[in-house]
């Protein structure tokens, strides 16, 4: 595909989506050090293209993803980022992935106990 040398590209593709899935590993874990081998290898056009996706990636993961992600589920991404640590802590790895599942469910029902005012009493002196 577009003159690069690349076996089972679907395979790859697959792979990367994977690593790139993880919190802590991103799509930079496969395709650096593949840049890095193709270019010992020689195929140095390759290595360029793989350098230039992994740009392009890495510029709407952390500029578009957020806002888009933010807008659609009417979460912060520094309250997901916090999710994720907190479950982390709490059960593991896959807490890290169950994390920003609980801070979905529970987001409504903080939301109907502020708009109810049910919180502001709880806080009041009065």
């Amino acid at each position: 595909m577009f003159g690069l040398n690349v076996g089972y590209p679907l395979l790859i593709a697959l792979g990367i989506a994977f690593s790139d899935a993880l919190p802590i590993l991103g799509s930079g874990t496969v395709m650096i050090p593949w840049a890095i081998i193709s270019s010992i290898q020689g195929d140095l056009k390759l290595a360029i293209a793989l350098i230039v996706l992994y740009v392009i990636i890495s510029i709407v993961r952390q500029i578009l993803e957020p806002k888009m992600v933010s807008k659609h589920i009417g979460i912060h991404p520094i309250f997901t980022l916090v999710a994720m640590y907190t479950g982390y802590k709490a059960i593991g790895f896959f807490g890290m992935l169950l994390g920003p599942i609980v801070l979905i469910i529970i987001k409504p029902i903080f939301e109907t106990l502020i708009d109810k005012g049910i919180v502001k009493t709880i806080f009041d002196k009065k």
